[in-house]
């Protein structure tokens, strides 16, 4: 009679239900499979999915961070994100796939790296939370130790006299801004830099202003190494800013060497 049981479920559900048991069988638990598609400005982008006929339904998100592998307790959150998973039409293949965007870091880890100057890594472990529509609890890794901040540059130093170059050296850049644009609560600043001058630039550091709604403003900072005689280079500052909406960008100052 155990034979017969077995060799019906098979035929059912497949050789996957030995790896969950038989105890998923009877009772089956969601298998969400979750894999990133991207990264881009301080925001994951996530593929979720169930391999078996079970929903799935996403309550948030556990969010830890660490400083060079030990965990800082103080920056642990949840965040609460409802989303529906559709369950798979055939066990085994990946049913209706739910796209999330999501943030890796908030304002309270930024600050967290500008007071802690000595902090030179931080990575970030996210689960998936959640309830399968079968009343299962499920907690699902979406990153480990995934790094996602460098730590605030230094503030912008006080211009140094320097010696006057030699007459047939000239160290000039032209910098522009391109575009800027805003998503969520981080600003990314799309500018170009070409040497102008007649000698190539080992290293470049430029700053920006950026000025919000209510009259408050932030400074942004990038720096590049390289940039060869008559080149043109793309860079890219980015600057998280909480709760603001920004109005307008401009070049504040640049140093060349």
């Amino acid at each position: 009679m155990l034979s017969v049981l077995i060799i019906i479920m098979i035929a059912l559900t497949g050789c996957n239900w030995f790896s969950w048991g038989l105890l998923n069988v009877i009772d089956p638990e969601a298998q969400i499979r979750v894999s990133c598609s991207g990264i881009t400005d301080g925001t994951i982008s996530l593929e979720v999915y169930s391999l078996n006929e079970v929903e799935f339904i996403g309550e948030g998100f556990s969010y830890k961070y660490y400083s060079n592998g030990v965990l800082i307790p103080n920056l642990s959150k949840t965040v609460g994100a409802t989303f529906y998973v559709a369950p798979s039409t055939s066990p085994g293949s990946p049913g209706p796939v739910t796209t999330i965007d999501l943030l890796l870091y908030y304002q309270e880890v930024q600050d967290y790296m500008t007071s802690n100057p000595l902090v030179t890594e931080m990575t970030c472990t996210i689960c998936l939370i959640g309830t399968d529509g079968a009343g299962h609890n499920i907690l699902k890794s979406v990153t480990v130790n995934l790094p996602v901040i460098q730590p605030e540059p230094e503030p912008e130093p006080e211009p140094e006299p320097e010696p006057e170059p030699e007459p047939d050296e000239i160290l000039q850049a032209n910098i522009e801004i391109v575009s800027w644009e805003q998503g969520y609560d981080i600003v990314t600043i799309y500018y170009e830099i070409e040497n102008t001058g007649n000698i190539d630039i080992d290293f470049y550091e430029v700053w920006f202003t950026i000025k919000c709604t209510d009259d408050s403003e932030y400074i942004g900072w990038n720096a590049d190494w390289d940039v060869k005689v008559g080149e043109k280079k793309m860079g890219s500052c980015i600057k998280v800013i909480e709760g603001k909406t920004v109005t307008s960008v401009s070049i504040k100052s640049s140093d060349l060497s």
